[in-house]
């Protein structure tokens, strides 16, 4: 028995694989777009469906980008920027990292748009500036606020020891840092 070709419709086609990358996080080869596409429109062959997406490059539709992690080209229908964008806000996910390290987690071939994409998600309120880590790095950045009591706990904690062992109990320092904040509440509200 011969197996029925379906007829492809190009644009049922190419509005399923719009609907498939724009579900999809991150550009996808067109093995993996096939593997997604409806059950009727997966016996496509690989070198029909890489000329239709071509043609959709070639149209503004979607964007090639490059290679990586395999030698196939990939295809998605955001820019490289907003693949940029979600590579670093994944990264984030598990807390607050250097610019170095931010960096290091984002392929090669994004790293030259990563300054400009980590500013405007910085403008934009999506990544937040955090205070340095230590003395000799830089700032980090995470996707939620710096939460200033935790590091003015730290700083709190090592001025007490600094007063300890000058002599001055815990008690008497708290008592003195209590006053001069208080002093210094009024003087912001009288003229």
């Amino acid at each position: 028995m011969h197996e029925v070709q379906p007829i492809l419709n190009g644009t049922d086609l190419v509005d399923a694989v719009c609907l498939v990358l724009k579900a999809n996080a991150e550009p996808m080869t067109p093995m993996m777009i096939r593997q997604r596409l409806p059950a009727d429109l997966r016996g496509i062959r690989l070198e029909e469906l890489s000329e239709v997406l071509q043609r959709q490059v070639a149209a503004h539709v979607l964007v090639m980008c490059p290679k990586y992690r395999s030698a196939q080209d990939r295809y998605w229908d955001r820019s490289l920027r907003e693949h940029a964008k979600v590579l670093m806000i994944d990264a984030l996910q598990a807390g607050p990292l250097s610019w170095t390290d931010l960096r290091k987690k984002l392929p090669k071939y994004l790293r030259h748009l990563a300054d400009s994409v980590l500013n405007e998600e910085l403008a934009r309120g999506a990544i937040f500036r955090h205070p340095p880590a230590s003395v000799r790095m830089g700032p980090r950045y995470a996707l939620q606020p710096a939460d200033m009591r935790s590091y003015l706990s730290r700083e709190l904690h090592e001025l007490l020891l600094r007063f300890e062992s000058n002599g001055f109990a815990r008690t008497e320092t708290r008592e003195a840092m209590m006053q001069l904040l208080q002093q210094e509440e009024f003087a912001e509200v009288l003229p």
